[in-house]
């Protein structure tokens, strides 16, 4: 299942840890932040939920994730396409080419600021219970995770299908950061389609992983 077949290195593991630690100061500054708007009413947060129907919780969370996608993409097209990648540092995301889930928060605390602020932003503006927000958060953190894992684990039509191909996935990301000029999506890739950064090679890449992946399978098994 792993893209790459050889293992990251330790000294950039090591370095991606260390971001990622790091990067929990602005985890924290934003906490903060959510706490004193809360105290003061400036959230949109509800406590009673049934204050909305059942399908508002239901359609929220794909709303959120398009919501998220656009933002995430349109800032990291300005990192890669503009002088704000070098201002912002997106180069510590991209020192990792064979990635880990430790890849997917290993940036510099200028970037994550600019990347988290956008849960203010959702928090203050859309109604929503606390367990909205917690599902959004977990959903988005395992996505993340599965995005930069390495490891492809989605099946094999998935980059064909015409449901789920407008996703992203393992191999999705890994190709961008094979080349950061392309594939700059994060949860789907319809933005890549339309401004033209979409690798080109996406889906044939996708079908040579999974049949070296099938063809891994059955070497194991019959060892």
């Amino acid at each position: 299942f792993k893209i790459d077949k050889e293992i990251p290195h330790s000294q950039m593991l090591r370095g991606e840890i260390f971001w990622g630690l790091v990067n929990n100061i602005n985890f924290s500054i934003v906490g903060i932040v959510v706490y004193i708007l809360y105290q003061k009413g400036r959230l949109s947060v509800f406590w009673n939920f049934n204050q909305y129907p059942f399908w508002y919780h239901l359609l929220l969370i794909p709303v959120l994730l398009l919501l998220h996608d656009a933002y995430f993409f349109w800032i990291h097209w300005l990192m890669h396409k503009t002088p704000a990648g070098k201002w912002l540092r997106h180069d510590i995301h991209h020192s990792a080419h064979n990635v880990s889930p430790w890849s997917a928060f290993s940036v510099h605390p200028y970037e994550g600021f600019l990347e988290v602020i956008f849960r203010l932003f959702t928090l203050m503006l859309i109604p929503m219970h606390p367990f909205d927000f917690l599902f959004f958060e977990v959903l988005t953190f395992a996505l993340n995770i599965i995005g930069h894992s390495g490891y492809e684990f989605f099946p094999r039509s998935f980059a064909q299908n015409s449901v789920t191909k407008i996703q992203s996935s393992a191999t999705f990301h890994y190709l961008h950061h094979q080349n950061g000029h392309t594939n700059l999506s994060l949860f789907f890739n319809h933005w890549d389609r339309i401004m033209g950064t979409m690798n080109p090679n996406y889906q044939s890449f996708y079908q040579k992983v999974v049949d070296e992946r099938s063809s891994d399978s059955i070497k194991s098994e019959i060892s």
